[in-house]
């Protein structure tokens, strides 16, 4: 996620103290010779024709995207009219509005000075909480995103609030508190089909983790059975750091908060996974591994554990946005795997048909899909840049950014372009 320069922020800064200021009508400059009832009168009746002029002009400007000359002339019209809480009204939107455009750019610590700025007039206005609480999320601190979404959520009712939270909470592993989110939001709307879906998902691991065990480590925390063997539990434990080593140095990024793992048995993990029959090992937000008395050759689990901590650490630095086949392809190569040297892409070949694929039901051709998107993730790679620029790709996606947007700005070629080379190389 780029970073804002830090003149930036304090440019941003300095016009922040200055709008507050006239905000509570701090006004330089005037002077006064008439009494103060005169004064009063006169004010008055000369601020409400200014501070309307300033409002139709602040609202063109806003409707331009020009929002930090549009919130200061907000705050003008304010200053002019400080009876008027319309006029403060407008100025605390205005910021809003400001800081989710800057958010829809990639720039969630703006974003998140916009926000804040905002409460400081209107410390439980629902909307500036929950724009500082996604700011957050965007910016990878999903634990700052708690508080101020809680209190958007106790503020009013909002839906898309109250499922990030769940989602927040889940991933924290407090299956609690994700419930009662999700159920406030089906007593308001019983077929929400997202929080139903969830819900489901999130109860069923409840009950199925119930008297896990946890190991923490500086960069996991570790959930299994007291039933599992402690020494299999050590071996999956030391895979997975060596496998967080491994994607750090080839990825060069690592995730910014602990990872969970969970360690089922097998009849467990296709019960809680509803996963195909053929998966190895998930990552949904946390890694989830069958562990079997038998345990696979250490390569076999290498190979496995690096996989699923790649779709970790893609999923952080994409911010949950890249694709499957980016997902997949990339998860491959930082494993180790090959491409097939005789591989054929279908007829038609697009970035869309290898995502469809990829997610198939028929394990053949989820197969193909995984094995096109590998040979698209080592083509990227060869193509310049190297990691480096399938960094930028994922950071882009994280930003905000779609794949159509992104691909030229890091590869030089638009997305049809790169699915036309890829056709004819592939034979399609």
């Amino acid at each position: 996620m780029p970073l804002i320069p830090n003149v930036r922020l304090l440019a941003l800064a300095a016009l922040l103290l200055g709008a507050a200021a006239l905000l509570l009508g701090w006004r330089e400059g005037r002077r006064y010779e008439r009494s103060a009832s005169e004064r009063a009168v006169v004010f008055a009746s000369l601020g409400a024709r200014d501070a309307q002029a300033l409002t139709e002009e602040a609202i063109r400007l806003y409707g331009a995207g020009q929002f930090p000359r549009a919130c200061e002339k907000f705050g003008r019209a304010a200053a002019d009219d400080p009876a008027s809480a319309a006029r403060r009204q407008d100025v605390i939107r205005c910021f809003e509005g400001w800081g989710w455009h800057a958010l829809r750019e990639g720039r969630p610590d703006e974003a998140s000075l916009l926000f804040k700025h905002g409460l400081i007039e209107t410390p439980d206005d629902p909307g500036l909480l929950k724009g500082l609480g996604v700011a957050a999320v965007h910016a990878g601190r999903p634990d700052d995103a708690l508080a101020p979404l809680e209190r958007a959520a106790r503020a009013e009712y909002d839906p898309e609030v109250r499922l990030l939270l769940a989602h927040l909470h889940d991933r924290r592993d407090n299956p609690a508190q994700a419930v009662v989110n999700l159920r406030a939001v089906l007593e308001r709307e019983p077929s929400n089909e997202s929080a139903r879906r969830l819900l489901e998902k999130v109860e069923r691991e409840w009950r199925a983790e119930a008297g896990f065990r946890r190991e923490i480590t500086p960069r996991f925390v570790v959930k299994y059975r007291d039933t599992l063997d402690a020494e299999a539990r050590r071996e999956i434990v030391t895979q997975l750091e060596a496998a967080a080593a491994r994607v750090t140095r080839m990825l060069a990024y690592t995730p910014q908060q602990r990872t969970t793992v969970v360690l089922y048995e097998h009849h467990e993990f296709r019960d809680v996974t509803r996963v195909h029959a053929w998966a190895t090992g998930l990552f949904d937000g946390k890694i989830r591994l069958p562990v079997g008395r038998v345990r696979p050759p250490a390569t076999e689990l290498e190979r496995l554990v690096v996989h699923e901590y790649a779709h970790a650490a893609i999923h952080d630095l994409a911010r949950g946005r890249a694709p499957r086949w980016l997902h997949e392809g990339l998860a491959q190569v930082l494993e180790g795997a090959t491409s097939d040297p005789i591989l054929r892409a279908p007829s038609g070949l697009t970035l869309a048909g290898v995502e469809a694929l990829a997610g198939d039901q028929d394990p053949l051709r989820a197969r193909a899909g995984y094995n096109i998107a590998l040979w698209i993730v080592r083509d990227l790679l060869d193509r310049g840049g190297g990691m480096e620029s399938l960094r930028e790709l994922l950071a882009r996606l994280g930003a905000g950014e779609s794949i159509a947007e992104a691909m030229p700005r890091v590869y030089g070629l638009r997305l049809t372009e790169l699915e036309s080379q890829w056709r004819r190389i592939l034979g399609g």
